[in-house]
């Protein structure tokens, strides 16, 4: 299994069926007096609305200038803290339709912070933890595939490159399937989605990376936090409902955050001087 090039959905849906398991059998307090067969519905209710919150919240505080400047552990770390509590109202629903919690007698919000503030202590710490232990593979760059045949006295090319620090790192993880000519790049989660005209593939591997890695053999820009483009594919700039769009191969609209505007403009203004000179 090679982490770097594992789709995000697949990832999750794994990690999420193994942490439902896990916690159907261990019986965690609150449940470990339910059946095994309700112990699962629990546990099946909190992950499936746990970890798309988890990754949505985190892919949007991505939009955040001042969250992108974070190392990736402290980004984790917020994104856990946050979703946690976002999770307590749904927390407490489950727990009040399998009678998890005693709710008898409570008719006012202050009877109810009691049992609020013990949901509020049940998911900070271990979902925080959690998030951040099923996303550390993807921090740390695990490929198992790598670590599996380290003993072996010839490993393959590609990863022999890779494991080298070659300059163009980046550019051995992109599947040979949808060849190297790059069209643009674009950040998602801990992911880099690769853009060819020939299709695309999501590869772990961080966005900032990714670009240092191409500069010494693809020429292109960053349009966005999120987006870089190949020059080579660069065909106009376009405005559509007030927003700045590059144009590209394929007619791909890519975005141009207003504050690299200017540059931007200036950019494929001289490749246009460039390629028409």
């Amino acid at each position: 299994m090679v982490l770097r090039s594992t789709p995000v959905f697949r990832y999750y849906f794994w990690v999420g069926l193994a942490l439902i398991l896990i916690f159907t059998f261990l019986k965690p307090a609150g449940t470990h007096d339910s059946g095994l067969v309700e112990r699962f519905l629990i546990w099946m209710l909190q992950i499936a609305v746990l970890l798309p919150l988890l990754i949505g919240l985190h892919m949007l505080l991505q939009s955040i200038n001042v969250f992108n400047h974070l190392n990736p552990w402290l980004k984790l770390t917020l994104s856990g803290i946050l979703g946690s509590a976002l999770f307590v109202p749904f927390g407490l629903v489950i727990d009040y339709f399998f009678n998890l919690d005693d709710w008898s007698g409570i008719a006012k919000l202050k009877q109810a912070m009691p049992i609020i503030l013990e949901e509020i202590g049940n998911s900070l710490m271990p979902v925080t933890l959690t998030w951040i232990a099923i996303n550390a593979p993807r921090i740390l760059k695990l490929n198992f595939k790598e670590l599996n045949t380290a003993g072996s006295t010839a490993a393959a090319p590609d990863e022999s490159k890779a494991a080298l620090g070659s300059s163009n790192d980046f550019l051995t993880l992109i599947p040979k399937v949808i060849g190297n000519d790059i069209v643009y790049l674009k950040s998602e989660l801990h992911y880099v989605r690769v853009v060819t005209i020939v299709g695309e593939r999501l590869v772990l591997y961080n966005l900032k990376d990714a670009i240092a890695d191409l500069k010494p053999d693809v020429e292109g820009i960053q349009t966005h936090r999120s987006y870089w483009v190949s020059s080579h594919h660069i065909q106009s700039m376009t405005v559509d409902r007030g927003r700045n769009f590059i144009l590209t191969t394929g007619s791909r609209h890519i975005p141009v955050s207003r504050r690299k505007l200017s540059d931007i403009r200036q950019y494929v203004k001289r490749l246009s001087s460039k390629n028409h000179g």
